[in-house]
């Protein structure tokens, strides 16, 4: 059971209750500046939730019942949209209660009949409200501040989307803005493709993300700087630098070819300068195809062809010599060059010569890109 006295009194508050929540909205305005800075709309809705706020408050106090904070959550969800600190919600909280508190001492004074002497006692039970009141601000708070966090995340996911596929109408129906992705307003950008475990939003470039089920697409702002941030991470493809983002699906296209042709499991980041066969090849898969079966076709039939294409390209992506790729893989290096000497027959195809060598690698990376047959 809860005091009957502090019921009455917060009773007889309700009867005065636009004046009572005039006086608070006074004082929240007077002693927060955030609140104080409000436009004048915005102030008005202020003033009408002040006074909401304040008939949930006191008729809880009145019939001595639950705290549900109906009003309370509700508010704290608004200023939460509107980008109010929780920290200056919860002092308007605490300015406001203060003010009701005050009003209930002012009518127990002014009453002859009142002990006076209870007043420490039913303190308890008011801020014991407040302390429910505070913990439903709070929690509501920042439900809603997640709530945001996802749907901001998913406008910034639709709008990446529509950069990538190149639905340029779409973005811009969207309001789409490099505010939004949280990229600066003009370029020089660069789109990214990586494998999907690479983390590159953990590396501390400013872009916009995409974890799609086979890859990893980012648009990232061109400090000159990306290519060395990035590499080491994983297998990654860089586009050219471009300055509207509409033209980031162009950029995209490049960058996933230059991604498909590094070799998997590789850590570099590479550029369509850095690695321009790989991306002429993936460029072309019906083309990577037909050249792989023509080129290496004798070695695919082979039942040792995993082991010979991982000579071939250990050789052909380091250059080392017979004796450091031997160390690198582990065996012998008259293994090494005895596997080099067999692609050679099995091919026809000579690694001294430039043109054999190109039409090898040039198969080496369309073998990559052709999927496995499903058993």
């Amino acid at each position: 059971m809860g005091d009957p006295r502090i019921a009455r009194l917060a009773a007889e508050l309700l009867e005065d209750v636009q004046g009572l929540a005039d006086r608070m909205f006074a004082a929240i305005v007077a002693e927060d500046e955030t609140y104080a800075a409000m436009p004048e709309e915005r102030l008005a809705e202020v003033r009408e939730y002040n006074r909401r706020n304040l008939d949930e408050h006191l008729l809880d106090l009145a019939e001595q019942r639950p705290v549900k904070a109906v009003v309370s959550r509700e508010t704290a969800r608004r200023r939460a949209g509107q980008g109010v600190p929780l920290g200056t919600v919860l002092h308007a909280y605490r300015i406001g209660f203060r003010v009701v508190w005050e009003s209930l001492v002012a009518r127990a004074m002014a009453d002859p009949g009142y002990p006076v002497e209870t007043l420490a006692t039913s303190m308890t039970e008011v801020w014991s409200l407040i302390d429910g009141y505070s913990v439903a601000v709070t929690d509501s708070y920042h439900e809603a501040m997640l709530e945001l966090a996802r749907q901001d995340e998913r406008e910034r996911q639709v709008l990446l989307d529509a950069l990538i596929e190149g639905r340029v109408t779409d973005w811009s129906v969207l309001g789409g803005s490099a505010h939004a992705l949280g990229l600066p307003a003009r370029g020089p950008y660069v789109c990214v493709v990586a494998d999907p475990a690479v983390p590159l939003s953990t590396i501390g470039l400013r872009g916009a993300w995409r974890l799609r089920a086979d890859d990893q697409v980012g648009i990232v702002a061109d400090s000159g700087a990306v290519r060395a941030a990035l590499s080491g991470r994983g297998r990654i493809g860089i586009s050219a630098p471009y300055e509207r983002l509409p033209q980031t699906a162009a950029a995209f296209r490049l960058a996933r070819l230059v991604w498909a042709g590094l070799p998997p499991g590789s850590r570099e980041a590479a550029t369509v300068d850095s690695r321009p066969i790989g991306a002429l090849v993936a460029a072309a898969p019906d083309l990577a195809e037909r050249v792989t079966a023509a080129v290496l076709g004798p070695v695919l039939d082979r039942p040792d062809a995993e082991a010979l294409l991982e000579v071939l390209s250990a050789w052909m992506e380091s250059g080392e010599s017979t004796s450091e790729l031997a160390r690198r893989l582990y065996c012998h290096r008259n293994t090494v060059r005895n596997r080099l000497s067999r692609i050679e027959r099995l091919t026809g195809r000579s690694l001294e010569r430039p043109g054999d060598v190109a039409a090898l690698y040039a198969a080496l990376i369309g073998h990559r890109l052709v999927p496995a047959p499903k058993p």
